[in-house]
């Protein structure tokens, strides 16, 4: 037992002793320049290491470097209080540097679109150097089993549309991470990763996204984000994000379910009134693609649905105001249906639309019980079709046909009506023109719905029957009653 314990005693000695060598040895620091024009070299960006570099050997060997960053067209694309790069101790002795894990803490990616249409991390294409003595393994990609990143920063700025979104928060871990070095191989291309993605809060001049997390992956400039949960205006969403940038022209497919959300924090982006309140669920289910916004409006295809019950519309009395003619004649159905298109069709159906401007004298008080509501569009080329829109109160049903031209922004034959028990209308408005500024017609009240909005000749339809028509509206949205 005693030479046992001499012999573990030199072994540990000797372990030190090791230790000592290789940290008196490689001085990390003396080889900063290198490391930077190594990395610089493989990324076609420019790589910077402002604070210390140091070995450490406990709990693991790894270089660490403090304050790095990448530069790209003249801006940071990211910084880094601190990268840990885990490697192996044999390889290290030889000069050579093989990576077992990477660490980032509190990074910051800053990714622009500038006006000119390119990303900030696009780099300039450069020609193949193939080293004297190197053969096909030149230009490999660095494999690296695990990464992670903690409380890290990503901020997206288009300066052509003038957004800005940010998340916060951001906890990423990974496996299995390949990333391209060859000079002509792009890196959004060649990235490929499995992981999983937390992150605290995204936000943008228009909404608010906390608690998201994801399963992610990449692999030949295929993004997938499935499934993920997130918290958004008070509601709980789940579904999928699959983005192919493989190709010149990036390809884009939504689907989730944003169930029990609060009307009136999601209708705020669009007016600061509030005018609808109560629990709605979203489902849109979308694909697009292009290499600009106006692109991805043109092919904009899918399908969004919009659903709700027990809903309060604020600021009028819809059933006292059909009740009577006069009141009738004077309200403004564009405003009673325009949250039927904010809700699945966001701010950008009706920005600028100034809700409630127009509301009958009887129309400014009081509020609606909406028993429910369903809102739901087919999208082709950029153009939602109305499938079945509809509401109704315990006394009205209220329904909405049209498009909406989402790469033009325009209304194109926009109706609302007033129904009777048989879908048919009996006070209608059309609503034209531009989403700034739209043309809304005078209400158009026919008469024989008139004689049922006041309920003057009831006895007279009952004698001579009920006259027919083309019912407006055959959607799932039942008559009150």
């Amino acid at each position: 037992m005693k030479r046992v314990a001499v012999v573990l005693g030199i072994l540990a000695v000797l372990l030190v002793l090791a230790g000592v060598a290789i940290l008196v040895l490689v001085d990390v620091n003396a080889h900063k320049p290198r490391i930077e024009a190594a990395v610089s070299d493989a990324l076609g960006m420019e790589f910077r290491i402002l604070g210390k570099a140091a070995l450490r050997l406990a709990p693991s060997a790894s270089i660490s470097l403090s304050d790095v960053r990448l530069r790209n067209r003249g801006t940071d694309l990211a910084t880094a209080e601190s990268l840990r790069v885990g490697v192996l101790l044999r390889p290290l002795l030889r000069r050579e540097v093989a990576v077992t894990e990477i660490v980032l803490e509190k990074p910051v990616l800053r990714i622009e679109k500038g006006a000119d249409g390119k990303f900030n991390y696009e780099t300039v294409p450069r020609p193949k150097k193939t080293p004297a003595g190197e053969g096909a393994a030149a230009g490999a990609p660095l494999a690296v089993a695990s990464g992670s990143v903690r409380d890290g920063r990503l901020i997206f700025e288009d300066r052509k549309e003038g957004t800005k979104t940010e998340l916060s928060g951001v906890e990423l871990s990974i496996r299995d991470l390949s990333i391209p070095t060859a000079p002509d191989a792009p890196m959004i291309r060649g990235l490929s990763f499995l992981g999983t993605l937390r992150f605290a809060e995204l936000s943008s001049k228009e909404l608010s996204v906390s608690d998201v997390d994801a399963a992610v992956s990449a692999s030949g400039g295929i993004y997938d984000i499935r499934p993920f949960t997130m918290k958004l205006f008070g509601g709980k969403g789940e579904g999928g994000i699959r983005v192919d940038l493989s190709k010149e022209r990036a390809d884009v497919q939504v689907k989730y379910a944003l169930s029990k959300f609060r009307a009136e924090e999601s209708l705020a982006v669009v007016s600061r009134k509030k005018f609808l309140s109560g629990p709605l669920t979203i489902e849109p289910d979308l694909s697009f693609h292009g290499k600009g916004a106006a692109e991805m409006k043109r092919t904009l295809r899918g399908r969004l649905s919009l659903r709700g019950e027990g809903l309060t519309l604020h600021g009028m009395d819809v059933d006292a105001v059909l009740s009577k003619v006069e009141e009738a004649q004077k309200l403004n159905l564009a405003d009673v249906g325009a949250f039927l298109l904010a809700g699945p069709l966001g701010s950008a159906a009706v920005k600028g639309y100034r809700f409630g401007g127009v509301y009958g004298t009887a129309a400014r008080e009081g509020e609606s019980r909406v028993t429910r509501l369903v809102s739901d569009w087919t999208v082709r080329d950029g153009i939602a079709h109305a499938r079945d829109v509809a509401f109704s109160t315990p006394r009205n049903r209220i329904a909405l046909a049209g498009r909406l031209d989402l790469v033009n922004e325009r209304f194109v034959d926009v109706t609302v009506a007033v129904l009777d028990e048989k879908g048919c209308a009996k006070v209608r408005q059309k609503i034209s023109g531009p989403f700034s500024d739209p043309t809304v017609d005078k209400v158009s009240v026919i008469q024989s719905a008139a004689a049922s909005v006041i309920g003057l000749f009831e006895r007279a339809k009952r004698l001579i029957g009920a006259s027919r028509c083309e019912p407006f509206y055959t959607g799932s949205v039942p008559h009150p009653g």
